[in-house]
């Protein structure tokens, strides 16, 4: 992986650690809409997707945003690939964030993968640590 964007990665892992910390999601939303620019700009930004969702994994608790900073950078890559870094990060540890971006890829009527990705979110093993509002949103599908 290119060494600016594991530099750029604990920059964004710094600003989570500080909301986490602060309780205050702006600490982290905020810097981190300019981390994510500049990973758009290195060569390879794609390759910044899974590290950001094993970020995600480790701090469930986070208000990232709807979709944020992160899911906005990630989502640059739909149909290329970060459908796929996602499905396996729900797979790992699903998070309420992760279920909610799963939500925005099925939002896509057109997407050939939609009865899978309704599927494993009815099949996911988290229903102790996800509030009830994504849980009564899975039931619905």
């Amino acid at each position: 992986m290119d060494t600016r964007i594991t530099e750029l990665l604990e920059e964004i892992k710094k600003a989570i650690d500080k909301a986490a910390t602060t309780g205050d999601k702006y600490q982290f939303i905020d810097p981190v809409f300019d981390l994510t620019d500049e990973l758009e700009q290195c060569e390879t930004p794609f390759d910044a997707v899974r590290p950001i969702l094993e970020l995600i994994e480790s701090s469930p608790n986070i208000d990232f945003g709807g979709p944020g900073p992160l899911g906005s950078f990630m989502e640059k890559f739909y149909h290329e690939g970060y459908e796929e870094e996602l499905v396996a990060s729900l797979k790992r540890k699903p998070t309420e964030y992760t279920i909610a971006l799963m939500f925005r890829i099925i939002a896509d009527k057109k997407n050939p993968n939609l009865s899978e990705y309704k599927h494993l979110l009815k099949t996911l093993d988290c229903t102790s640590e996800i509030d009830t509002f994504w849980l009564d949103e899975i039931a619905k599908l």
